[in-house]
């Protein structure tokens, strides 16, 4: 082997690390962010596990009705507009066939006591890994709705208050098939 001299050992390890630092970018900036993308739902995409909760107030394992929906409503006790859908979350909880279910992006002491004063009677959830939930459904914002619907899918996602139109469409993706439609 030749011996090398001072200036091309330099251009060799230089043209190294641009070789390293351009593996690095690749894979942080393509191959990281494909992986990700594989682990969230689109709606009409099934749920293949139910989403991992615990109730806030008795630390048991909440799992969802296996015959109806589940409506999960992901909110922060500290969060403002989180108030203005409030409204429409307590008209949906007791409206549809479904179970209607709090999720705070917390601890479990705020979101249970911002849950009581404002929707008493709604099982209050937490995820046990919360960096899993917000990734998987798309949280990137509070307040957000979701749907999940009797055959499991994710049948809704909306960030944001609901509007009138939104809770009837809501509604509309839970109802059971008409006979009708069959």
């Amino acid at each position: 082997m030749a011996k090398r001299s001072p200036g091309q050992l330099a251009l060799d390890i230089l043209v190294a690390a641009a070789a390293v630092l351009a593996l690095t970018l690749l894979v942080r900036e393509r191959v990281i962010p494909w992986i990700l993308e594989r682990t969230v739902l689109d709606p009409g995409e099934i749920v293949k596990e139910d989403p991992a909760f615990l109730d806030a107030r008795t630390g048991a394992s909440l799992e969802p009705a296996d015959s109806a929906g589940l409506l999960l409503f992901v909110f922060r006790s500290t969060c403002p507009v989180c108030e203005q859908a409030v409204p429409s979350w307590k008209r949906l909880a007791h409206a549809g066939d479904w179970r209607a279910a709090a999720v705070g992006l917390e601890g479990p002491e705020p979101a249970v006591a911002y849950m009581n004063e404002r929707l008493p009677g709604v099982p209050v959830a937490v995820p046990i890994d919360l960096d899993r939930f917000t990734r998987r459904f798309r949280i990137t914002v509070v307040p957000t709705t979701l749907l999940i619907d009797r055959e499991g899918r994710l049948a809704a996602r909306h960030a944001g208050p609901l509007e009138e139109s939104v809770e009837r469409e809501l509604r509309r993706l839970a109802a059971p098939p008409s006979p009708d439609s069959r």
